[in-house]
């Protein structure tokens, strides 16, 4: 397996096109189409469907898109991170994240201090729940941003933002609006396979507020999935609003027994060694004194 066999597996992903992305990488389009059947052979399996019209990633080539994604991420980042070490002056700031954090609230954090304490490079990683505790515990990854009921308890925490959840009915199914935890339907709720945190924090939610979560037998590989299945009829779903695409139709806004919206809490968290380096101690003192007017304003209204 190659780096460049890598890059153009993942230009063709972002761009859906052979073409474009033999145009981006400056290679010729059957060195790029070469290369990737080389890296399928190596893989046992077509990461990309084509067609005279279009290029869509297979059922595989998704599974196997964010792991190739991950070694382009960590060669730049092993780049800078012998720059930093050869110049002190350029520092860097690795970043783990849930698959339901909300990329807005992060970056509407981080490139205010980049502004103001460059030159600093930030990486971003985005994992499932035991890749990111394993990561942070190693020193892999600086600082992560998780929803506040799954954080091991050895990390210490700075709470961040809040993102309501809403509930997306069965197609077909009448739709209460508000809709309390222990009045929801008895449809199953599509959960996903558990790594990005969606089904322990939310059966933890649930338990606390004394309420029952129907749960789908099955499980979806993504939020989108899980949209597409309530569509389909196959069961309903629970998402923080910030992961309900534009193209859903209504949902309704959840709230706990006392009234109050059901919303994970989402936190900041890294090891305590991670003080002793002084510009991640800068950026926590950013979060602490800049970070809640930082993410004011950027969320968005349920629809209903």
């Amino acid at each position: 397996m190659k780096l460049r066999q890598i890059q153009f597996v993942c230009a063709i992903a972002r761009t859906r096109s052979f073409s474009q992305a033999a145009a981006e990488c400056n290679a010729t389009q059957p060195t790029l189409s070469n290369a990737v059947a080389q890296l399928e052979s190596q893989l046992n399996g077509k990461l990309f469907t084509r067609t005279t019209r279009q290029v869509d990633l297979t059922p595989f080539g998704r599974h196997m898109l964010p792991y190739l994604q991950a070694i382009l991420t960590a060669q730049s980042e092993a780049a800078s991170a012998a720059q930093s070490f050869h110049n002190p002056q350029q520092k860097l700031l690795r970043i783990g994240i849930s698959p339901l954090v909300d990329m807005r609230m992060v970056t509407a954090v981080t490139q205010p201090f980049q502004r103001l304490h460059g030159p600093l490079d930030i990486f971003y990683k985005e994992c499932l729940l035991d890749d990111l505790s394993e990561r942070i515990a190693n020193g892999a990854i600086d600082l992560a941003v998780l929803p506040e009921r799954v954080v091991p308890d050895m990390l210490e925490r700075q709470s961040f933002y809040s993102d309501p959840l809403v509930y997306l009915p069965q197609h077909g199914s009448a739709l209460p609006a508000p809709l309390r935890l222990a009045d929801i339907p008895q449809t199953p709720v599509i959960l996903t396979g558990g790594g990005c945190g969606l089904n322990a924090s939310l059966q933890a939610l649930f338990k606390d507020d004394g309420a029952a979560l129907p749960v789908y037998p099955g499980y979806a590989i993504s939020y989108p999935v899980i949209q597409e299945w309530t569509w389909l009829g196959l069961g309903a779903g629970i998402l923080p609003r910030a992961k309900i695409g534009d193209a859903s139709g209504p949902v309704s806004q959840l709230l706990c027994n006392s009234g109050q919206p059901a919303q994970f809490d989402f936190v900041w968290c890294w090891r305590r060694e991670a003080r002793e380096i002084a510009h991640i101690a800068s950026f926590l003192e950013h979060l602490r004194h800049r970070g809640p007017k930082l993410v004011q304003g950027l969320d968005r209204p349920v629809a209903v």
